[in-house]
Parts: C-alpha cells; sequence; structure tokens
C-alpha cells in the first residue's frame, strides 16, 4: 500500500496538464477576439454581396434598358 506521501506526491504530479485560472482566462479573450473579427468579416461580406449584387443589377438594367 501507498504511504500519503506517495499519494499525495502521485496527485501533485497530475495537476501538472491541467489548466490554470490565468489559461482559461486567456483562452476566453482569444475566443472573444476571433468573435469580433468573425463579426467584422460577416459584415464586410454582406456589405460585399449587396454592393455587387447592386451593381450586376444596375449593369443589367442599363444593358436591357
Amino acid at each position: 500500500m501507498a504511504t500519503v506521501e506517495e499519494r499525495v506526491s502521485r496527485l501533485e504530479g497530475a495537476y501538472e496538464h491541467l489548466a490554470t485560472k490565468a489559461d482559461v482566462a486567456d483562452v476566453k479573450t482569444e475566443i472573444a477576439n476571433l468573435k469580433a473579427d468573425l463579426i467584422k468579416w460577416m459584415v464586410g461580406a454582406i456589405f460585399g454581396s449587396v454592393a455587387a449584387s447592386s451593381s450586376i443589377a444596375l449593369l443589367v438594367q442599363r444593358l436591357a434598358g
């Protein structure tokens, strides 16, 4: 049977791969930044699509009329 010191040592050794509060906070910040960047790209893509569609519609209208 293992001694208390051995058992505690084994438990403490297992903690090395766990995330700390600081690690979790860093990941949350990175996720928030990625979400903000994604929203910017989505808004830009929507505006770009609307602009392209409008330009094509005006061109078709001029060619047809």
